[in-house]
């Protein structure tokens, strides 16, 4: 035992995870590398989580790479995860924090799908319900997911939903909306300033997958006078939350 837990355990999930990260079967000795233990106790962690399939070993290199039992529960995780349930606790936190409106989107068809939201007890509030569909190239939500995607899927949506001015303050050149989203990918966090609603601010970052690949948005939003003075406070609270949303996915940190 190590500060209350099992450390053979936490040491078979870290081959795992080695195995997992690595992109091709690994030797023994590459393994056993990142330990400080002997090779000889790698080894038998390694022989038992072959045993009990976790772990496959081909039989003519003699590497190792994942066993299906890991699809398997890979699988098992993917048909029962609903994304708004898995990440509600963060959601939760970010409201708590900000003292706004939070929000979980998913991109569909060219527009941002609204498919959680917390709202904070006894504050003014923008009442948005679960199943609102908003604008993804003027919205905060929408281009935190667009600055993750390819340029050719950029492209079809816009094609798909045209650039359109909602307030004054509305990008409706594609350059322009590129150069954000450039500057989005660097930072992980899309704001919208008034652009989709006058008077609203909205923060939003990516939340991606284990393979890098963005699963959906989280964000607040609120009014101006009640964003700006805590500008800079809320905004990095939504990219903290989206870090750590990403983290649950599998994404390194």
């Amino acid at each position: 035992m190590n500060n209350g837990t099992i450390q053979s355990l936490e040491r078979g999930l870290t081959i795992l995870t080695i195995l997992a990260r690595a992109g091709s079967p690994m030797t023994l000795n590459d393994i056993a590398a990142s330990f400080k233990i002997d090779r000889s106790s790698v080894f038998r962690l390694i022989k038992t989580m072959v045993k009990a399939g976790f772990i496959y070993q081909d039989i003519d290199t003699k590497r190792y790479s994942l066993g299906f039992k890991v699809l398997e529960l890979a699988g098992s995780f993917s048909d029962n995860l609903r994304l708004e349930e898995f990440l509600r606790p963060i959601m939760k936190d970010v409201c708590l924090r900000t003292n706004q409106n939070t929000h979980l989107a998913i991109l569909d068809r060219g527009e941002v799908v609204f498919i959680a939201v917390e709202q904070p007890r006894d504050a003014i509030t923008i009442s948005i319900s679960i199943g609102t569909r908003e604008s993804a190239t003027q919205t905060a939500l929408g281009r935190a997911i667009l600055a993750f995607m390819e340029k050719k899927t950029i492209d079809e949506i816009v094609k798909i939903s045209p650039l359109k001015r909602y307030t004054p303050k509305s990008v409706i050149s594609k350059t322009e909306l590129y150069n954000i989203l450039s500057g989005i990918r660097d930072s992980r966090l899309a704001v919208d300033n008034e652009e989709y609603k006058p008077g609203v601010i909205c923060f939003a970052s990516p939340v991606l997958n284990h393979k890098g690949q963005v699963v959906c948005s989280i964000g607040i939003s609120g009014l101006d006078r009640l964003i700006i003075p805590h500008y800079d406070e809320y905004g990095e609270a939504v990219k903290e939350a989206a870090i750590k949303a990403s983290a649950l996915l599998g994404q390194p940190v």
